[in-house]
């Protein structure tokens, strides 16, 4: 009979304490990457790179009327190497197209098909004649 899921964890658990491995009571953890963190260079705020730096921007140019690098020095490089980190590589092909048709082609696709069934007089949600005695 196979094990539950409860029994393989405490099993796992045994093990670990055992090897010396997680915490105390032998749970398995991970550690997220830390956050990059830039200085404003006038006012000393950290704060979190992103990929768009979408809040370095609007600080830069709200608080302090400025760019980008004058108040982030590095943040733009910063951020797009997060882009490409979070990207996924591409298989070879050399074509950037996407797999499938967009959302836009297929909602237009429906439509067509609905106005298909319209027009030909097959619609849904027509009741049915009621039937004569007989």
């Amino acid at each position: 009979m196979p094990e539950s899921h409860n029994s393989e964890k405490a099993r796992k658990r045994k093990t670990n304490i055992a090897a010396g491995i997680g915490d105390a009571t032998g749970r398995e953890f991970r550690e997220k990457e830390a956050k990059e963190l830039s200085s404003c260079t006038i006012c000393q705020k950290e704060m979190i790179v992103t990929k768009t730096n979408t809040e370095l921007k609007m600080h830069a140019e709200n608080v302090h009327g400025k760019t980008l690098e004058e108040c982030f020095p590095g943040a733009a490089a910063t951020g797009a190497e997060l882009a490409l980190k979070g990207k996924k590589p591409s298989s070879g092909g050399g074509s950037a197209a996407p797999a499938g048709p967009t959302k836009k082609e297929r909602q237009a696709k429906a439509n067509a098909g609905l106005d298909d069934l319209l027009s030909a007089g097959l619609g849904g949600n027509k009741k049915k004649a009621p039937r004569g005695k007989k």
